[in-house]
């Protein structure tokens, strides 16, 4: 009996283990500057404050009720310490929101370089792999058979990023402390500028904290 309550006790020592172990593997090694935050968007000149009209340039109130974004900030598949992924995620897509291709696709997901010690990220004319947005239709061929035509594609456009995360700078709905994050973003081809007046887009907000109080 003893060597049975001897071999439980050791199997329950091992499961704490292999447990404990688990949680510190799931680190990643950019964790200080990765989240998800909640943003909004200005149109912005030199020194980044918002031109006239600059306010929520891309009409963020309108098309979601509350003039914020989502980004989202992670480690990459090497967890790179120096790399981070920066993904703004489907709201800057004019070319989908409006049905026309002749319209832009801002969306971004681009891979920068980064620096824990300052909390900063950058990245310049960076591949940006958003999804594009594609126009198709379907069409019988000479046998009869339905196939796929692409009509159009908007694809996103290259991205000149520089940010910085500011801990504890920011505050929650609640009054609670919050990072904050700022990011200064131009866009390569960019139709509208510098016709419009500004020079570059000022995306800004805080830590997404999980609590409905604060959305």
């Amino acid at each position: 009996m003893k060597k049975i309550v001897y071999m439980a006790a050791a199997l329950l020592l091992t499961m704490a283990v292999t447990s404990c172990s688990k949680e510190d593997i799931g680190n990643t090694a950019t964790e200080s500057m990765a989240g998800e935050w909640y943003c909004t968007v200005d149109a912005v000149d030199e020194s980044g404050n918002p031109i006239d009209g600059g306010e929520d340039y891309w009409d963020l109130e309108g098309a979601t009720g509350n003039a914020r974004t989502r980004i989202l900030t992670y480690n990459t598949t090497a967890n790179d310490p120096t790399q981070l992924w920066v993904n703004i995620l489907g709201i800057g897509n004019f070319a989908a929101d409006y049905d026309n291709p002749d319209y832009p696709n801002y969306d971004f997901k681009i891979k920068t370089t980064c620096n824990q010690s300052a909390m900063t990220f950058a990245a310049t004319e960076a591949e940006n792999i958003a999804d594009p947005v594609i126009w198709s239709h379907e069409e019988e061929d000479e046998n009869g058979d339905t196939k796929v035509v692409i009509d159009a594609q908007v694809d996103p456009m290259p991205v000149t990023i520089e940010g910085k995360i500011l801990k504890g700078a920011g505050r929650q709905n609640n009054g609670t402390p919050a990072d904050s994050i700022i990011i200064y973003v131009t866009y390569k081809d960019d139709p509208w500028y510098p016709d419009d007046g500004y020079a570059k887009y000022k995306i800004s907000g805080i830590r997404y904290s999980g609590l409905a109080e604060n959305d």
